[in-house]
C-alpha cells in the first residue's frame, strides 16, 4: 500500500503486514499532517464505537454508560473478542515521532484511560462565578475552589471551570452538569461553552440526546426539555451525533453551523447560528454587585395585593395615564432597580402595568424561537398565578425540584397537585434585535405544554426617558391561563411577580426581585419551586 488512507483503514480493521506498519510509521514521522489525520481518523471510530456501545448500555440499562473511564480503544494485551492490538511490538519505531506525537498516540488512541473513582481527585478548578444561584449554601460555590468527579447544579447565574488538562467550560443555568473526566462531561440540563486546547483534543461532552467530540475546536451545547440537544460551533470543528439509535451515525460540523438533535425526529435538522446564544466568556470585572446577604433572596414588602374590574378599555401602548394608582405597589433592589406594579380585568382579559428600574433596559437577547425558556435570563417580568379561583390560598403544589433538594417521595395527590395546568408560570420580555415584545406560558410546577406568543396576547413596552427603566404593559387572555372562569369580586388567587435584571448584554443575569409572596413560607424557597411561596390577589 502506499496510500495514507488506505494505511488508516486496513490498521483499524488490523489488516497491516509489517510492511505497512513500517510504512505508516515513516508517513506518520515524515509529517504532522499525517498524524494529524492518523488522530482525526482514530477518534472518529473511537467515537463511532461510544455512539454504538453506548446506546445498547442505556438501553439494556437505563442509564449513562458507566463513568469513571473513557475507552478509547481495547487495550493492546487483551484477547476479547473484537480486540484491536495497536502496532504490536513496534513502540520503539515510534520514539522518533517526537515526545508530544508519541504522546498524544499513547494517551488519545491505544489503551484504556483509567480514573480512580475517589471523590477527592481533583478534576477541575472555578475560575469565575457570576450571579449564581447554587442548589444547597449559597456559599457552596467559590473562585479558587477544586471540584473533584460529581455534579453541579446552579438554579441561576454562570460560572467557568477549567478542567485540569486546560478545557475551559462556562456553565450557565438553570442546569446540572456533572464532571467524570479530564476528557468527558455530562450536560444534564442547560447550556454550556467549551474550548478544548490542542493537547486536550477529543474531549467529549455528552448530553442525554447527543454527543459531541471535539476535532480541535470552541462550540456550544445546550440540552433542554425532553433531551433535545442543540450544538453550535464558534471555531474548529466537532463531530456530533444522536444519543438515539439509528440516528447515531456521526457528523461533522464546522465553524458557523448549528444543528439540533430530537429524540423524536430520526436525522438531526440544521438550525440557523445564533452567536448571541451562548455566554462565551465571563466578564472580567465584577461589575454591579448585589448588597443583601441574602442573594438571589430578598424580603418582599407586599403579600397582597388589589385587583379591580376595568372600568374602561385598556389602551396597551406602555402609557399608564389611564390608570388610576389603585391597587399599586412597590418593592426595591438598590441601585436604581425597582419593580412597581398593579393590575385590572375584564371577562375577556387580566391586564399588567409594571414599571422596572434598570440600568442597561430593554436589551434582552434570548431569542423566543430557540430559548424561550429562558427568557428571564436577559431581564424581564415573571408572573406565577393559580387561575382556578377553587384552588384558595395558599396552593399546595411543589415543583420536583422541591422534592428533590429535600429528599423527599412524592404521592399520587401531591403529583396530580404539581401538574394542575391551572398553576402557569408566565414570562414577559424584550427581545431586543427584533424589537418583539414576547410572552411564555409553562403550566403546572413541572412546567408543561409551554407555548411562546401564543395568539390572542398584546404587549407594549417604552423605555424611560432617561434610559434607566421602562414600562410594560399586556393584556392577557383568560383562556391561555386555563382559567376556568374570569375572576369575580371577592375571588382571591394566588400570585407572585418577579423582576429579573441581566447585563448589559443582555444575556448574562444579574439578579431579580420577588414580590407578592406568602410572609408565613422561610424566604430561601424559590416561588418556581413551591406554589405556597407565592401571595394574594384578591379581585374587587
Amino acid at each position: 500500500m502506499s496510500d495514507l488512507r488506505e494505511l488508516i483503514a486496513a490498521y483499524l480493521d488490523d489488516g497491516l503486514t509489517d510492511a505497512d506498519r513500517d510504512q505508516l510509521t515513516s508517513l506518520l514521522k515524515g509529517h504532522p499532517d499525517n498524524l494529524r489525520a492518523f488522530v482525526d481518523a482514530n477518534l472518529f471510530e473511537q467515537h463511532l464505537r461510544t455512539v454504538v456501545t453506548g446506546q445498547v448500555r442505556r438501553e439494556a440499562t437505563g442509564e449513562w454508560p458507566e463513568s469513571g473511564r473513557v475507552r478509547i480503544r481495547q487495550a493492546a494485551d487483551s484477547d476479547g473478542p473484537g480486540v484491536k492490538p495497536w502496532l504490536p511490538r513496534r513502540w520503539p519505531r515510534l520514539v522518533a515521532v517526537g515526545a508530544a506525537a508519541l504522546l498524544l498516540i499513547a494517551t488519545g488512541i491505544s489503551v484504556w484511560v483509567a480514573y480512580p473513582p475517589a471523590q477527592d481527585r481533583e478534576l477541575a478548578r472555578i475560575t469565575r462565578i457570576r450571579s449564581a444561584q447554587v442548589s444547597g449554601p449559597v456559599d457552596s460555590l467559590r473562585t479558587g475552589q477544586a471540584l473533584g468527579p460529581g455534579r453541579l447544579t446552579l438554579i441561576a447565574g454562570a460560572m467557568e471551570i477549567v478542567l485540569t488538562n486546560g478545557v475551559t467550560l462556562v456553565f450557565e443555568g438553570p442546569g446540572q452538569m456533572e464532571l467524570l473526566t479530564p476528557m468527558r462531561v455530562l450536560l444534564h440540563s442547560g447550556q454550556a461553552v467549551v474550548r478544548v486546547p490542542r493537547a486536550a483534543r477529543g474531549f467529549r461532552l455528552e448530553t442525554a440526546g447527543a454527543q459531541v467530540v471535539d476535532l480541535g475546536t470552541e462550540f456550544g451545547v445546550k440540552c433542554g426539555p425532553a433531551a433535545v440537544t442543540d450544538v453550535q460551533v464558534f471555531q474548529g470543528k466537532v463531530m456530533a451525533s444522536s444519543a438515539s439509535g439509528g440516528a447515531g451515525f456521526p457528523q461533522e460540523l464546522a465553524a458557523g453551523q448549528a444543528t439540533r438533535f430530537s429524540p423524536d425526529q430520526s436525522l438531526p435538522t440544521s438550525i440557523a447560528f445564533r452567536p448571541e446564544r451562548f455566554v462565551r466568556r465571563l466578564p472580567p470585572d465584577r461589575g454591579i454587585e448585589i448588597e443583601d446577604h441574602d442573594f438571589p433572596f430578598n424580603q418582599p414588602s407586599v403579600e397582597e395585593i388589589s385587583i379591580f374590574a376595568a372600568t374602561q378599555p385598556v389602551v396597551v401602548d406602555g402609557d399608564f395615564s389611564e390608570w388610576s394608582r389603585d391597587g399599586l405597589f412597590r418593592g426595591e433592589r438598590g441601585n436604581g432597580r425597582f419593580l412597581e406594579g398593579r393590575m385590572r380585568y375584564d371577562a375577556e382579559f387580566l391586564f399588567v402595568a409594571a414599571h422596572i428600574g434598570d440600568p442597561t433596559p430593554l436589551r434582552n437577547m434570548v431569542d423566543p424561537a430557540t430559548d424561550a425558556e429562558f427568557g428571564w435570563r436577559g431581564g424581564g417580568l415573571q408572573i406565577r398565578i393559580a387561575a382556578d379561583p377553587a384552588l384558595g390560598w395558599p396552593v399546595n403544589a411543589n415543583a420536583a425540584a422541591y422534592y428533590q433538594m429535600r429528599e423527599l417521595t412524592v404521592d399520587a395527590v401531591q403529583l396530580a397537585r404539581a401538574t394542575n395546568p391551572a398553576l402557569a408560570h408566565l414570562t414577559l420580555w424584550h427581545y431586543a434585535p427584533t424589537a418583539q415584545n414576547c410572552l411564555h406560558i409553562a403550566y403546572g410546577m413541572d412546567l408543561h405544554g409551554a407555548v411562546v406568543n401564543p395568539p390572542g396576547f398584546r404587549a407594549a413596552m417604552r423605555p424611560d426617558a432617561a434610559g434607566r427603566g421602562y414600562t410594560l404593559e399586556y393584556a392577557i387572555p383568560w383562556r391561555l391561563l386555563n382559567a376556568p372562569r374570569a375572576p369575580r369580586p371577592d375571588d382571591t388567587l394566588a400570585m407572585s411577580w418577579t423582576a429579573h435584571w441581566s447585563d448589559a448584554s443582555g444575556r448574562l443575569w444579574r439578579g431579580q426581585l420577588v414580590e407578592l409572596r406568602n410572609a408565613a413560607e422561610p424566604l430561601r424557597i424559590h416561588t418556581w419551586e413551591r406554589a405556597a411561596t407565592w401571595g394574594r390577589a384578591v379581585f374587587h
